[in-house]
């Protein structure tokens, strides 16, 4: 007569998880001046809006979660945004095995928690993809904020590098700029 018997197997994990997502674009400036005294002119204009300068040269600034940093001499722009969370997972598995037939309690055992090892990854990878999703969500929403500030970082850039420009060509006698219709107009004697 065989006997059955009833094993329960409980798991708990805790991992440390972390997500990213980027994007990658260039500045379009024109080349008014020199590449070299158009970098200047950009780097210049970031540390006025709050960037640092790396050792390679980069500009960086991290703003919640997000990190922007822009090459001043080739224009470009990568923006990373970065989640991470330590999350605690727990499974529970029964199985029921009988004593003169099939595998014995330890096999059982053994082959439980393999199903519940799987059962966590399964898990976790669940909680890795909403991160993910939330690391991309970050992403766009900074992208939407920061984009009119480029715009305006370039529009700047442009403007001083006309003024350079007016000057190395000859006497400036007038220079007047909209801010509402961002026009500029400069009449230089040559």
């Amino acid at each position: 007569m065989s006997r059955a018997y009833r094993i329960t197997v409980k798991e708990s994990e805790s991992r440390n998880l972390k997500a990213d997502d980027e994007i990658c674009t260039q500045l379009e400036i024109l080349e008014i001046l020199p590449p070299e005294d158009m970098a200047t002119l950009l780097k210049e204009e970031l540390k006025k809006r709050g960037f640092g300068e790396q050792d390679d040269g980069t500009m960086v600034r991290k703003d919640e979660g997000c990190t922007v940093a822009i090459d001043p001499c080739s224009g470009e722009v990568t923006v990373k945004a970065e989640t991470a969370a330590t999350v605690n997972q727990e499974a529970k598995r029964e199985a029921t095995g009988f004593n003169d037939v099939g595998p014995n309690e330890k096999s059982l055992r053994e082959k439980v928690k393999e199903q519940l090892k799987q059962d966590l990854d399964k898990k976790f990878d669940q909680e890795q993809t909403k991160l993910q999703g939330k690391a991309t969500e970050a992403l766009e929403k900074h992208l939407q904020e920061l984009q009119p500030e480029i715009s305006g970082v370039v529009n700047q850039v442009t403007r001083d590098a006309l003024k350079q420009k007016a000057q190395q060509m000859g006497t400036v006698k007038e220079i007047s700029e909209d801010a509402e219709s961002g026009s500029l107009t400069i009449k230089v004697e040559v």
